[in-house]
């Protein structure tokens, strides 16, 4: 199709207030900043008019495109076939997974009725009886499932729901002989346990080994939070606590374990260890990657405030991660000195010494990305090296093994329990939608490893598609890689569109991925995925992550800035026909490349709940924990590097701005909504007669991504990839 001529109609009036926001600059003194549409960080009728209006507006746009429903219904049919997990065995002895027939809301948990591993041979239904169907919780699928963990005794299964995308949940308790399914128990509230455990955010379910109750980490009462609350809070997440919810009681006697009114803003994660002895608690400052590390042990302690924690690490210098122990020896992976993670033991005597030795070395060519402990006395162990991952497996003496899997490239993820003499693993890619491998220790060595099942994808062929890794060099001569993903009869002549993904931030690493929708929109317009692994992610550890953090975040922009100019001068893309697209801190990545990068960089931009107002980040529910990776806008020395990144506060007036798409939801109490509002309004103010548009789209009843039904992501697609395809003009090819 023609790119679609822009009108530049009126968009949608929003009020100006003068509001004004004062900081301090190390540089400038005092700042005074106009904050015109502070007024949208809060929910009332004139922001849920404004917010219907942009709806509207945005809607009538995207409806113009005529290929709009062809994509969508490419995309349906290419997301519809079965999805699964690998399956686990739990204390019941029956073996429990994960299923999604292709196209329903939520996944369903399925088991087994004993401990025989389940056989999936006969294709025609799924193995074994339904247990848990989240689709039952909702007649919209906007209600899912968060965490979970079965008890020991193997008789309780305790859950979390959220409700429309939030990240606050509810736990639920269901005796496993009670399933949530089809046929026996239809309505949520039939078969569960009376109690409900409110005010949970970013917590998980610990059990202790008795079964008699679970550690979890809630946030104090908030008025006003309910399950059809038509918005969302935005106060600062503080206050959290740790609390023991025993089986059969009400909330209000559950008992306190631990909170630091002195450091409102840490937050804690439980667990216990595999001997079900020793009580193990994080605790975390911010998002950066070091933590606190306490154990208690739970036979010289009741549960409660007078615990008498061994205080491992009490310094915030390092990451620790407990994968076993053996009595008082601890197996630790850190990056205590050593930026690509190693793994240690800790010993302790209470009262004494402890003793800590360097088990698992650093490599520093690979990142130590994962590590389980198997078989008793075994670790399955994931190296990252060049974005690739490797399999192994490990004594507890530190000596590798055997490597498994060499021929494979993409990610891996391994799934295993300590007490059992097998693990799986889940390998995917560009054009890999899914195998799980299974090893059994107990086998003939030669048939130890096999794979368990394949994922088959229906409505596309991941054989026609191919995927390469090319180097290239960022504006300060940094070497950086990034993957690139075609259809094998697309050509790289640089006539080529191109959707251009990142993200470059908190350690996180953006690994191969199978995405049926995306490999859609490369077949049906011959288009180009490029997946840049710039810096501030965790693909090469700690230092790649670092090298992006505070004064130095912008160097992920110029990575990902000059990864497009790579894409155009070797004629992998066309000039001015690649799409920049990336979510919550990639949403950050693509508003500030839009600000920086010359006129003409990019075809096109699609920025999905991203943090755009990055003077207020902190003031908004968990923000203040992003500080580590983005400064404190409240420090003077640091107001001062913030300030010239923040997409709000820096758009550009001197050069056209290519066709905008701002995503948010009206649920999302991660990167709250007012970042896009905002940001949304002010470009529409400042850029009225822009030659292109700048658009906003809201989801409803929906949050930060996590949860999202099918259908809502299906129509999600259709609409930022059909925004793309007509804004760059290009023409369906369908290829065959």
């Amino acid at each position: 199709m023609a790119k679609l001529a822009w009108a530049s109609c009126p968009y949608p009036p929003a009020r100006r207030s003068d509001h004004v926001e004062v900081y301090k600059s190390a540089s400038k003194g005092e700042v005074r900043v106009h904050d015109p549409y502070q007024w949208l960080e809060e929910y009332t009728d004139e922001t849920n008019k404004w917010i219907a209006a942009q709806e509207a507006y945005t809607r009538a746009y995207l409806d113009k495109n005529p290929d709009r429903k062809r994509l969508e219904d490419s995309i349906r049919a290419s997301m519809d076939y079965a999805k699964f997990s690998s399956p686990t065995l739990y204390d019941d002895n029956r073996w429990y997974w994960f299923y999604n027939s292709g196209l329903q809301p939520q996944a369903v948990i399925y088991r087994t009725k004993d401990s025989a591993l389940p056989d999936f041979s006969e294709e025609q239904k799924e193995a074994g009886e339904i247990f848990f169907d989240a689709n039952l919780l909702s007649n919209d699928g906007t209600a899912a499932l968060s965490t979970y963990d079965f008890s020991r005794c193997g008789k309780y299964f305790a859950y979390g729901i959220s409700y429309s995308g939030s990240d606050f949940s509810t736990i639920y308790i269901r005796p496993t002989g009670s399933p949530l399914a089809p046929h026996s128990c239809t309505d949520h509230n039939d078969g569960r346990l009376p109690e409900e455990i409110q005010h949970v955010k970013f917590s998980g379910i610990t059990w202790t080994h008795d079964s008699k109750g679970f550690f979890y980490q809630r946030y104090p009462d908030r008025s006003g939070l309910k399950e059809d609350n038509p918005s969302i809070e935005t106060q600062g997440d503080v206050n959290a606590m740790v609390y023991y919810h025993r089986i059969g009681t009400p909330q209000t006697d559950d008992i306190l374990v631990h909170k630091d009114p002195k450091h409102p803003e840490w937050m804690f994660s439980m667990d216990v260890t595999e001997d079900g002895r020793y009580l193990i608690m994080y605790t975390m400052k911010d998002s950066s990657r070091k933590n606190l590390l306490w154990v208690a042990d739970l036979k010289k302690n009741n549960i409660g405030r007078e615990i008498q924690w061994i205080k491992l690490f009490d310094e915030y210098e390092a990451e620790y991660d407990i994968i076993s122990n053996e009595g008082p020896l601890f197996y630790i992976k850190t990056n205590k000195s050593a930026p690509q993670y190693k793994v240690i033991t800790v010993d302790f005597i209470e009262g004494g010494e402890v003793k800590e030795l360097d088990l698992i070395p650093e490599d520093e060519n690979a990142y130590l990305a994962h590590i389980n402990c198997v078989d008793r006395d075994k670790f399955a162990v994931v190296y990252k090296r060049n974005v690739k991952d490797e399999i192994y497996i490990y004594s507890n003496m530190g000596s590798q093994l055997e490597r498994l899997a060499s021929d494979f490239v993409g990610a891996a993820s391994v799934y295993g329990r300590q007490k059992q003499p097998w693990f799986f693993v889940t390998m995917t890619g560009f054009n890999t939608p899914g195998t799980v491998a299974r090893y059994d220790f107990r086998a003939p060595e030669e048939q130890r490893w096999s794979i368990y099942r394949t994922v088959k994808v229906k409505g596309l062929n991941p054989k026609d598609f191919e995927a390469r890794q090319v180097w290239f060099e960022s504006k300060d001569g940094t070497k950086v890689p990034m993957f690139i993903v075609r259809h094998k009869h697309t050509k790289f002549d640089g006539t080529a569109p191109a959707i251009q993904y990142g993200y470059g931030g908190f350690s996180i690493s953006v690994d191969p991925f199978f995405s049926p929708t995306m490999l859609t929109f490369l077949k049906s317009y011959g288009a180009v995925l490029a997946v840049p692994n710039i810096r501030g992610g965790g693909e090469f550890g700690e230092s790649w992550h670092k090298a992006a953090c505070r004064e130095k975040k912008v160097n992920c922009f110029d990575d990902f800035i000059s990864a497009t100019e790579y894409l155009v001068k070797h004629k992998y893309a066309s000039p001015e026909k690649i799409a920049i697209n990336g979510a919550s801190n990639g949403g950050l990545l693509v508003a500030a490349c839009v600000n920086r990068a010359p006129e003409g960089t990019f075809g096109a931009a699609v920025a999905e709940v991203g943090v755009l107002d990055m003077l207020k980040f902190s003031k908004f529910t968990i923000g203040k924990a992003w500080i580590s990776d983005y400064g404190n806008p409240e420090d003077p020395k640091d107001f001062d590097f913030i300030c010239p990144i923040s997409p709000l506060h820096n758009i550009p007036t001197d050069r056209v701005l290519p066709p905008t798409i701002l995503l948010t939801a009206d649920h999302d109490d991660r990167v709250v909504p007012m970042h896009s509002f905002k940001h949304a309004a002010t470009l529409q103010y400042t850029l009225a007669h822009n030659p292109h548009p700048l658009l906003l789209r809201v989801d409803m009843k929906a949050g930060h991504g996590a949860g999202k039904s099918t259908e809502k992501r299906i129509q999600e697609a259709a609409d930022k990839l059909g925004f793309v395809a007509q804004s760059l003009g290009l023409v369906w090819k369908g290829m065959i």
